[in-house]
């Protein structure tokens, strides 16, 4: 018997996948989905006749939407809605913020070695008071002859040893901002003037047959051409937010008759 399916139980979409179409390169894979939803629509233009009762309706201007949920916060996700590139790199400076305590010889060891303008790798420190509140800011100085800050209100800097030095007077702790290089470091940058690109989709998804729920087929929507929608764009920053996205699909504007979808499944089974 060929196969023939026409109802089918969805148990999930596994995966969506981007591409670029010029390429077939992945751009990008989602694999924590939720509330996924495919929905198309057309522009109906109404026919009616001299005493205005509708004769007939065309539809044209067809369009398409898909849209999901992911669970997790996905970086990549990310950087296809603000049209960017995620970055990789070991060299990558970032900034950093610490509360560092000044010991008994009046220094202040970083984590990182800061990293600028030789010679102002960090420009000024304040000084937390003990109801952590900010106190007295010092500002960067040349060393004396001694090694010591030039006056009462400034501090030296060595920053290949990661230390700040301070007048004697300082005990406790200090906040410190500065630029490091502080290991392999992946960012992404939202741009005021960038648009999402063009991708085409694979949504894999998983069907059961209701005859027989052991047969578990593979499904696959193909989506030759889809762009992200960057008006309303939302990140939860919260470890309950979820990751939300929609896309546009569109057909070809040089091609009258393109395709917005396949659904496809296979009498593969993958039980």
């Amino acid at each position: 018997m060929s196969f023939n399916p026409n109802e089918l139980i969805l148990e999930k979409i596994r995966a969506v996948e981007e591409y670029d179409p010029a390429t077939n390169e992945l751009v990008g894979r989602y694999t924590q989905i939720e509330s996924p939803s495919l929905k198309t629509a057309a522009t109906g233009t109404a026919v009616t006749d001299a005493m205005g009762a509708e004769i007939t309706t065309f539809y044209n201007a067809q369009t398409g939407t898909f849209d999901f949920t992911n669970s997790l916060f996905s970086l990549d996700l990310a950087a296809s809605q603000f049209g960017t590139e995620k970055e990789i790199s070991a060299d990558m400076k970032r900034p950093v913020s610490e509360t560092v305590k000044v010991d008994g010889s009046h220094q202040a060891v970083l984590k990182y070695i800061p990293v600028g303008p030789e010679g102002a790798e960090i420009t000024t420190v304040k000084v937390i008071n003990y109801d952590n509140t900010f106190g007295k800011t010092y500002r960067i100085s040349a060393a004396g002859a001694d090694g010591a800050p030039a006056d009462n209100e400034s501090f030296v800097l060595d920053a290949e040893n990661k230390t700040l030095t301070f007048p004697s007077d300082v005990t406790g702790r200090v906040f410190v901002k500065y630029d490091a290089v502080t290991g392999n470091t992946v960012k992404i940058t939202k741009s005021s003037d960038s648009i999402p690109k063009v991708r085409s989709l694979l949504v894999h998804a998983l069907f059961h047959d209701p005859c027989d729920t052991n047969m578990v087929y593979a499904g696959v929507i193909s989506i030759p051409r889809a762009q992200i929608d960057p008006s309303a764009v939302e990140l939860t920053l919260t470890s309950e937010g979820k990751h939300a996205a929609s896309y546009k699909l569109q057909k070809s504007y040089c091609d009258e008759n393109a395709k917005l979808f396949d659904i496809i499944v296979s009498d593969y089974s993958v039980a």
